[in-house]
């Protein structure tokens, strides 16, 4: 199992953007907004709550603007999985993250991802790769004839060179379709120990279910959370280290990879850990216990 510490991506990291930042108006201080209109201000958009509302700064004024989300560009960056960045194919940017070795998209929507690593913008390529994102698995004749694909929504990729000056450029493709991208993280990947079977995997599902007086059950979908509790052997000589790296990732949100492996994408999590405990089983061996908890 690895864990990704990621970095910020702020206006000084994100270089270019194919996704243009035109959700709503640029927010003007001289300008009497009315009830319910919205406005783009330092890439969150704002919604009017009370009037009359002139030169109260979004962000700032909570009494006058209510923090409706990022903006589409910027939703890829944020901390919760399920805001996408939606934009026609291909969706591409370009990043400086600075010094780390991993990246993570996930919640993604596309036929293929594209990742060039260069030293500096318009640099020599130092990193180049194409995946697929296609995990269908055919097990007889009717799957291969009538079951539809099933697209991969996350990929991971944890062999980026450790370059201060990396330039990250990141394609989405879906030719003749829209892509989209609920995050994109970028940070320093950490091997923690190696997953035993008997761990376990799931969902927490903040839908809503009613029924009336009369029997009629109706559905509000919303959004859920993955949910992790796996079983770690960790190197007693890698005990203090582990120790530390967890306590100091407390609240901290990561990326956590249970396996390399693509058939195993369930168990790639971006979220925190409600608990860690090693159990010092052995001389030259202990077990670690993770319960990790996803973001929406």
């Amino acid at each position: 199992m690895k864990v990704i510490k990621p970095v910020s991506i702020g206006r000084d990291q994100l270089i270019s953007s194919s996704v243009a930042e035109d959700d709503y108006p640029a927010y003007v201080p001289t300008t009497d907004y009315p009830v319910g209109a919205r406005v783009v201000y330092q890439a969150q958009v704002f919604e009017c709550v009370q009037t009359p509302n002139v030169g109260n700064t979004p962000g700032a004024a909570p009494l006058y603007w209510a923090l409706a989300g990022p903006t589409n560009r910027w939703a890829m960056y944020d901390s919760e999985v399920s805001t996408q960045t939606v934009g026609d194919s291909p969706l591409r940017v370009v990043v400086r993250p600075g010094l780390v070795n991993s990246l993570a998209l996930l919640e993604l929507v596309g036929t293929r991802v594209k990742v060039i690593g260069r030293d500096g913008l318009g640099g020599p390529i130092l990193y180049e790769t194409e995946r697929a994102l296609e995990g269908s698995i055919v097990t007889n004749w009717y799957e291969y004839f009538f079951e539809p694909f099933s697209p991969l929504s996350e990929l991971v990729l944890t062999d980026l060179p450790a370059y201060g000056s990396l330039h990250l450029d990141v394609s989405i493709l879906a030719p003749g379709a829209e892509v989209a991208c609920g995050a994109m993280i970028c940070g320093t990947s950490y091997f923690i120990g190696d997953a035993e079977y008997g761990g376990s995997v799931g969902i927490v599902d903040y839908s809503r279910k009613d029924t009336s007086e009369t029997g009629v059950t109706t559905f509000r979908r919303r959004r859920f959370s993955r949910r992790m509790s796996t079983r770690l052997w960790l190197e007693t000589a890698r005990f203090a280290a582990v120790y530390r790296l967890l306590s100091g990732l407390r609240a901290t949100p990561c990326v956590w990879i249970g396996t390399d492996a693509e058939a195993y994408g369930p168990l790639t999590i971006y979220g925190f850990y409600k608990d860690f405990s090693i159990d010092v089983a052995y001389e030259m061996m202990n077990f670690c216990n993770l319960e990790i908890e996803g973001l929406t």
